[in-house]
């Protein structure tokens, strides 16, 4: 765009807001009213769904075991039946886990979970350099990896479970 079209451009929309009977310092306070309304309405939007204003939740902790022996690092996915609350969970080097549905507090909202449970183990290619030096593949049967078919489910109540005990079977 040329410089005289701009100009004509710009000249229009003053002339169509009508500036001409504003005075700079009008200008400048409903352009300073407008930003805080935009910075009110993200932080509204963005802001709200922390602290205080997020839903109850309750403990959800127990155990990953394969053929009777602990997962570690191991990740658990609690996929909400209803509702937008999922959670999450590592195990530890004794299988243990504790679930939490957000980064401010522990725990689970009540309710009825999918489950999804999934290791990867990244293995070195020995004597292989580049990108492709390390191979990646599952710790646990491929069926427990996905929440349709891994066949677990947990119902949390009210009070919620601190003995949740899932134990996988290799074959």
């Amino acid at each position: 765009m040329d410089l005289k079209r701009a100009d004509a451009t710009a000249s229009a929309l003053y002339l169509y807001f009508d500036f001409a009977n504003y005075s700079k310092w009008d200008l400048t306070l409903r352009a300073i009213t407008r930003f805080a309304c935009a910075v009110f309405c993200v932080a509204l939007v963005s802001g709200c769904n922390s602290g205080p204003g997020l839903p109850a939740t309750v403990p959800a902790e127990g155990t990953v075991t394969l053929d009777g022996a602990p997962v570690a690092d191991a990740t658990i996915t609690f996929i909400a039946d209803v509702g937008a609350y999922n959670a999450s969970a590592v195990t530890d080097k004794e299988g243990k886990f504790a679930m939490k549905a957000f980064e401010e507090k522990k725990g689970a909202v009540p309710g009825t979970y999918k489950v999804a449970i999934n290791k990867t183990i990244v293995e070195s290619r020995d004597g292989r350099q580049g990108e492709s030096d390390v191979n990646l593949k599952q710790g646990l049967p491929m069926k427990y990896s996905n929440f349709l078919t891994s066949g677990l489910t947990i119902q949390l109540g009210k009070d919620g479970d601190k003995n949740i005990k899932y134990e996988l079977k290799s074959k």
